[in-house]
């Protein structure tokens, strides 16, 4: 992730004080070597969040986020990693170097910054247009809506003219092209005349602002309903609608718990002009692992508040297992059929839409009320083939959900509870069977057991090469990377002994300096337990056995499956049998040690 030459980076990260950094966003009281306060990144009464001045790391014993200083202003500013350098620049005082170690790097990061001086250009221009005379004809349209002056500053709503050259003539003094344009989606070329138009014209627009506070791109509305009603920036080097959501930038202010997502801009406008202040939009796309990773870094709680209508209902369902795979607790408000949550403020008010918020279902109760939807509930063949098919859906869930929506779902058909947890254990047995997911009773296989074993002792290792850099020389006839298989303990490691074999201190800071943030937990894990042992060389070496150990087992484990092929001979079975005895021989040897 590196983008910048070692000796600015080190100047930079000299200049840059953790202690300093943290202390202007957490209140920090020193113990011992290290500073303790309340983790920012999760909610806790006791502190279990520390920095240590001498590693110039933190690290939350409670949810485990951890890093150098780089990592921390990502996370605490929802910053990607160029971005947040960048800001450590400016506190520093330094420039940013005119050159980055890669070329093309260079190139884009030059092309970047000149179409977010265009989009903020263009921004400024369409806002002035809306509170002109020129805009009088927008500014009906949105009061109509219900749009006050206050929302239209704060979300720098604006107007396109109904005029073929206003934008191009504007940029134009600003020092901009109209190839400019082009490269920021403001200007589309006709397929027809091959020359160049102004979608947005005459159309209110809803500047798209990242999280980084930079303007990516635009929405337009027509004021005339002229078709299409919305048009949306395309793709460009700086905005992807995938990696984005609506207002995210605004994300930062809100003391809110949870977070609403919500499919248009004037829903997010109504809520945040009725005091729900914590709402963002998905950009007219289906919900992407990208925009979850987004909306984790502000909250673990997420409500969907789709339109009521079937198409809603139904991005709501595509939405729920990409923002519960990224470990998001999801819940559902229900709109009425045909009302969106801006329809349905204005209609009920915003205490009304609170009242569905506190009454949100969770994930699995939507998924079973969307698939009673199916079924005639009323006929007993209805209520037999819902259970059924409801029994199947509960067999693939933790037997305390099981229990939950077992009670829930008698209730729904006139089923004894009894009855449909039988239903629910013969669908399990068959999905089991199949492969489809695995027995929750079951003890966790022995391939997850050996992998799980061999983390803890690369990370123990890791642990002991940085503490104490004699303990190299136990894995000396070992290589590195045959020895760790987690690639950022690996490289890691490798940094450790070149600067070791060179008579050198590492610099934990600048190794830890361009990682990510998940990258950079996994570090910090290692750097902030202390080895609790007097022998370190002694300790090493159990790490490397009980490396090999988890190497012998998994050996094993696929030897022993493919002995167990009937695709195979007796003679070639009785090779890999052999081969499983040898193993296991040197794994006897080695717990003798």
């Amino acid at each position: 992730m590196a983008l910048y030459n070692d000796t600015w980076m080190e100047t930079l990260l000299s200049k840059s004080d953790i202690v300093s950094i943290v202390s202007s966003y957490v209140s920090l009281r020193a113990k011992g070597r290290r500073l303790w306060g309340l983790c920012p990144f999760h909610n806790e009464k006791t502190p279990s969040f520390t920095v240590s001045p001498d590693k110039q790391a933190f690290h939350c014993f409670g949810c485990g986020a951890g890093g150098g200083i780089i990592q921390f202003i990502m996370e605490i500013e929802h910053l990607p990693y160029a971005e947040a350098v960048q800001l450590l620049a400016q506190r520093a005082g330094l420039e940013l170097p005119e050159e980055i170690d890669d070329i093309e790097l260079q190139k884009a990061r030059v092309k970047k910054e000149r179409l977010y001086a265009v989009c903020k250009a263009a921004a400024e221009f369409f806002h002035g247009q809306l509170i002109s005379d020129a805009g009088l004809a927008a500014r009906r349209y949105l009061e109509k809506r219900g749009v006050k002056a206050k929302a239209i500053k704060k979300f720098g709503l604006g107007f396109s003219p109904n005029t073929k050259n206003a934008l191009i003539n504007y940029i134009s003094v600003a020092g901009f092209n109209e190839n400019d344009l082009l490269e920021a989606g403001l200007l589309a070329k006709s397929s027809k005349t091959k020359g160049v138009y102004d979608p947005y014209r005459n159309r209110v627009i809803f500047p798209i602002i990242g999280a980084n506070s930079r303007v990516l791109a635009f929405g337009g509305r027509s004021i005339t309903n002229e078709a299409p009603k919305y048009i949306n920036t395309s793709e460009t080097s700086i905005y992807s609608k995938r990696r984005n959501l609506y207002a995210s930038n605004l994300l930062k202010e809100t003391k809110a718990p949870e977070i609403i997502i919500v499919e248009g801009y004037m829903d997010v406008i109504s809520l945040y002009s009725a005091g729900i202040t914590n709402a963002v939009a998905s950009l007219g796309t289906a919900l992407t692992s990208y925009q979850a990773r987004l909306l984790k870094r502000y909250s673990n709680n997420v409500y969907i508040a789709y339109d009521g209508d079937t198409a809603g209902q139904n991005a709501t369902l595509k939405g729920l297992d990409v923002l519960a795979k990224e470990g998001l607790d999801v819940r559902v408000i229900e709109l009425p059929e045909k009302l969106d949550p801006d329809d349905y403020i204005k209609t009920n008010g915003v205490e009304a839409f609170r009242a569905l918020a506190d009454s949100a279902l969770s994930l699995n109760a939507f998924k079973l009320e969307r698939m009673a939807c199916s079924y005639d509930l009323n006929s007993e063949e209805g209520r037999q083939s819902y259970a059924i098919e409801a029994c199947r859906f509960l067999a693939s869930l933790q037997p305390v959900e099981q229990e939950r929506y077992t009670i829930s779902l008698a209730r729904s058909t006139g089923l004894s509870v009894e009855t449909l947890r039988a239903q629910s254990k013969q669908s399990e047995a068959r999905e089991i069977k199949k492969g489809h997911y695995k027995n929750f009773s079951a003890a966790r296989p022995a391939h997850e057991r050996a992998l799980e074993a061999r983390r803890r002792a690369e990370l123990q290792l890791l642990r002991t090469f940085i503490q104490k850099p004699e303990t190299l020389d136990a894995a000396a006839s070992f290589k590195l990377e045959d020895l760790f298989s987690n690639e950022v303990y690996r490289n890691f490691a490798l940094g450790l002994k070149e600067a070791y074999l060179q008579k050198l201190k590492p610099d934990l800071v600048m190794l830890m300096s361009g990682l990510a943030s998940e990258q950079a937990k996994l570090i910090t894990e290692a750097l902030y337990e202390d080895m609790l042992t007097s022998n370190p060389e002694q300790f090493a070496r159990d790490c490397l056995m009980r490396i090999r150990l988890a190497d012998i087992e998994e050996q094993m484990l696929n030897l022993r499956k493919e002995a167990n092929s009937d695709l195979i001979g007796l003679e070639d079975k009785l090779e890999l049998m052999q081969h499983i005895m040898k193993l296991d021989n040197e794994r006897r040897q080695l717990r003798l040690q």
